[in-house]
């Protein structure tokens, strides 16, 4: 089977997730279309994947990609992220599409009148015949919400498959809170650093990665922020952390929480109902709360051991093996049930158009 991944922001956890998708699923023939996040690169592709990569802006990115899949004979094409998901509209009947949005857009921190915006552009694509790849409980139920009758695989994120690193460093004098990802309000970088000026001096709060959103902030709180690192460096950091405090306001289902969880540093997650729906150790939904979890995970060993048997019951409940079955099973359901590539084929003549199911 031939799949071509489409993304116009490949870098961070998006990356590590399409990399496991190509190593997942070796049997089949890979192929990238992708605007890279430069400073955001996490796990090398596998060499046996081609990767096409595109400078430039959205609007470019989605004419290019259109022209890249027309141009050639993919059994199916794999659209991942709301945005690259815009070409649901834009390419012909007979398409097999895969998509996996990783995280609604409407589920990001907008004004109601602009998430109302993204719910109706996304209802509206949700008509074309598609497959929706959920990463999660909660974002199949927002699929299915869309729309009731459309092909729905759940496929779970899983660790992307790494070594660990052998020696830790010395732990510090105090107990080592981490965060990791970009600096951007999707993680609430402004909540993390509230919880750290409640917590106070007895914890010692990292950021583990870069950005500008908030990151004057996390300064003031005198939180660490270590700028984009390599990711053996990542690993060793998360390995000596005592917690990972994940308050992301907005999430598909995090690749940095399972990461964490597989090297064995217990997390604890903000509230939200993708966390929810995925089971992680929950401590609240304001700053306040959180930081009473965080003294109290400190403090109190019978709490402390039961965030870390649950942290522990995550990494497995997500698994390489389990991922790849899925997705192998994904992927054959929509080579035998989405539309006849034959069809591609025959509207490449139109392909400068933009053109609907």
């Amino acid at each position: 089977m031939k799949i071509v991944h489409v993304s116009e922001a490949f870098g961070g956890g998006l990356r590590s997730a399409i990399v496991n998708y190509v190593r997942g699923a070796d049997a089949h023939e890979h192929h990238l279309f992708v605007r890279t996040r430069v400073g955001h690169e996490t796990f090398d592709v596998p060499e046996t994947a081609t990767v096409q990569t595109f400078d430039g802006d959205l609007m470019a990115f989605l004419r290019d990609a259109r022209r890249f899949i027309l141009d050639n004979d993919f059994d199916i094409v794999h659209l991942h992220s709301s945005y690259a998901g815009l070409l649901r509209a834009m390419l012909p009947k007979g398409t097999r599409i895969v998509y996996s949005p990783h995280c609604y857009a409407m589920e990001e921190g907008h004004p109601p009148a602009k998430r109302l915006t993204y719910w109706a552009v996304e209802r509206f694509l949700a008509g074309r015949e598609q497959m929706l790849m959920a990463v999660s409980p909660r974002e199949l139920a927002i699929g299915h919400d869309l729309r009731p009758s459309m092909p729905s695989r759940e496929v779970p994120n899983t660790a992307t498959p790494m070594s660990l690193v052998v020696e830790r460093p010395p732990a510090s004098d105090r107990p080592l809170v981490a965060m990791l990802g970009r600096i951007a309000d999707q993680k609430d970088p402004r909540f993390f650093a509230e919880v750290a000026e409640v917590v106070g001096p007895s914890c010692e709060f990292v950021w583990i990665g870069s950005g500008d959103e908030g990151r004057e902030r996390l300064e003031r709180a005198g939180v660490r922020i270590t700028g984009w690192i390599e990711p053996a460096e990542v690993r060793r950091l998360v390995q000596t952390a005592s917690l990972y405090l994940h308050t992301a306001a907005w999430e598909g289902a995090p690749l940095s929480t399972l990461e964490a969880a597989e090297m064995g540093c217990p997390i604890l997650s903000r509230s939200i109902p993708s966390m929810v729906s995925l089971n992680y150790p929950l401590a609240g939904t304001t700053p306040v709360e959180m930081a009473i979890a965080v003294r109290r995970f400190f403090a109190d060993l019978d709490y402390q051991e039961l965030v870390r048997a649950q942290s522990v019951e995550v990494a497995k409940s997500f698994d390489f093996a389990l991922m790849a079955g899925r997705l192998t099973e994904a992927y054959d359901f929509a080579r035998s049930r989405l539309g006849n590539t034959a069809n591609v084929a025959g509207d490449r003549g139109t392909r400068d158009g933009i053109l609907t199911a």
